[in-house]
């Protein structure tokens, strides 16, 4: 069975899909909000262009009907069935686009619904979260379960009658396509904001446009799962009398987007063949007119009628690869050769490295990092730093690629990460950073770090404290010790010392027994700190009234 290939543009709309969603998870302008109505109006595009080629398949069938209704029947019902249960799931998630948009700019009954570029809350997540994932924000029983209950019903029904092992087969396919599968729940998206559920990982806190152009994907995913279906099984009229005159020929890859280092593979095979007689597969440069390999030609070793063909690029970018299928014609004994075309992405390795709590690191404390390589399972992905005397570890604690990194001196360290690929370990890349010391604490009394203060307010404070002013981290400085001067008007100033952050028994009796207007001076204010300095904060100055 061969899935249908899609286009440069749907891949490339399911790329910005991608990159629009993370981008999103950023907090970004709102240029990327209008970004996804330009993605839904690509999706848009597609469905109906997408809807067009269903039609014709559907015309095909009807005229092969007419030529042979005794063979075209059985594979015809089957189709009958796909179209029915693909309209219905369609028309469903299209009403559901059309009840969030009317419910995010509260349009009334008889009232146009707008189309998604002139809705005007378009940045809205709260409703899109309360009618998809329910008021629990769990998403269970909410409009997000039925969709993905519609979904699993669609995917069982429109592989009915199907031969047993064509079912398994589509149903592992549109299981990919339209996967309804909770996230894995130690993945950073069941992790990140409790998003353990489909439904929550699709639709919790996502605005409607972004919402509105998944559903329009979800059904673009719809109308692929019915043309791979239906033209399967149109192919299946000739496919089961072996008529080779129908025949394509199809390339399947586990994947069209490799990393350099990595070996890229696909199967290459016809639709329909003979389990008696392997085709013949070479691969190179065809010449359309004598359909023959111009040139030097690589043969594909071939196994049950599939061609095993690999090849590693050495450079990044699209690389486009071809050739022809070679089978006799079982009638005239002839052969036959077909041509075939196939892309995929060679890419360079990338890795995903971040800091969870600011884009530096500091001395003394626990440094939480994320690290992962996108489609590198965590196991497989082995970090390590160099500089700052920097020591680097995993974190099982909050999950798989967490990792704690703590440093010592000052300076740069380098965040390096390799990954296993075929077996091997190879680099993916590093990332700088900078390291220093937590920044000073604030010192402060009664809340305040100067100005007027009410003498009995003074008088009744326990001392001073150290306070990390705007720091993400859960940092303590101690305060070992600081001088109290009061000046009183026409008495000479009073200089009294604390071992420690407590006023003493007599810096209190002096503060209430003191006139208003008298100024009392904290100085020469030392803390400590888990990095093992010690730091000189600045003074207090208050005047009592």
């Amino acid at each position: 069975m061969a899935g249908t290939k899609l286009t440069p543009r749907q891949r490339m709309i399911n790329m910005m899909y991608l990159v629009l969603t993370a981008l999103l998870a950023l907090n970004v302008s709102k240029e990327i909000i209008n970004a996804f109505v330009t993605v839904n109006d690509s999706l848009e595009v597609t469905n109906k262009n997408t809807s067009g080629k269903l039609d014709k398949a559907y015309r095909d069938f009807d005229f092969a009907m007419k030529n042979d209704p005794t063979k075209t029947k059985p594979f015809y019902d089957k189709a009958k069935i796909a179209r029915k249960e693909s309209d219905s799931l369609f028309n469903y998630i299209e009403g559901l686009k059309e009840h969030l948009v009317r419910k995010v700019d509260k349009i009334d009954q008889g009232e146009v619904t707008p189309a998604l570029i002139d809705v005007e809350d378009k940045e809205n997540y709260d409703v899109p979260t309360f009618e998809m994932c329910g008021d629990a924000n769990d998403g269970v029983g909410a409009l997000a379960t039925e969709l993905k209950t519609k979904i699993d019903v669609f995917k069982t029904n429109v592989v009915k009658g199907l031969d047993p092992a064509d079912q398994k087969r589509f149903k592992e396919r549109f299981d990919e396509l339209l996967t309804t599968s909770d996230p894995d729940p130690k993945s950073r998206i069941a992790v990140k904001d409790n998003k353990k559920t489909w439904e929550m990982a699709n639709f919790y806190h996502n605005p409607v446009v972004a919402c509105v152009a998944l559903m329009t994907k979800m059904q673009a995913d719809v109308k692929n799962a019915e043309s791979e279906i239906v033209n399967y099984l149109f192919q299946a009229i000739d496919a089961a009398s072996y008529k080779f005159d129908a025949l394509q020929a199809r390339v399947i890859a586990p994947t069209s987007y490799v990393l350099l280092g990595q070996t890229y593979k696909a199967d290459v095979f016809l639709a329909a063949y003979s389990s008696t007689a392997d085709p013949m597969i070479q691969v190179g440069a065809v010449d359309t007119v004598t359909k023959s390999i111009k040139g030097d030609a690589i043969k594909v070793p071939v196994e049950g009628g599939l061609g095993k063909y690999e090849s590693k690029p050495g450079s990044e970018g699209i690389k486009k690869w071809g050739g022809l299928i070679t089978v006799k014609n079982p009638e005239t004994n002839e052969e036959e050769s077909y041509p075939f075309e196939a892309e995929y992405v060679a890419a360079r390795p990338s890795t995903v490295i971040s800091a969870d709590k600011m884009n530096v690191l500091y001395i003394g404390v626990d440094n939480p990092m994320s690290i992962s390589v996108p489609g590198v399972p965590n196991e497989k992905v082995f970090p390590s730093i160099a500089g700052g005397g920097g020591v680097l570890k995993r974190d099982p604690k909050r999950g798989a690629g967490k990792f704690v990194v703590t440093v010592k001196t000052q300076g740069k360290a380098n965040i390096n990460v390799s990954a296993e690929l075929d077996g091997k370990k190879t680099s993916m890349g590093s990332m700088e950073y900078r390291v220093k010391r937590v920044p000073d604490p604030v010192a402060k009394c009664a809340g305040k770090k100067g100005g007027p203060i009410n003498k009995a307010t003074l008088a009744a404070q326990p001392g001073i404290v150290s306070i990390m002013e705007n720091f993400d981290f859960e940092l303590y400085f101690r305060v070992r010790s600081f001088k109290m001067t009061i000046v009183r008007k026409g008495r000479d100033p009073i200089e009294l010392s604390s071992k420690g952050n407590r006023f003493t028994n007599q810096m209190r009796s002096i503060v209430k027994g003191s006139p208003i207007g008298t100024k009392v001076y904290i100085e020469y204010i030392r803390a400590s700190g888990p990095d093992g300095t010690v730091r000189a904060l600045s003074p207090l100055n208050f005047v009592l009234n």
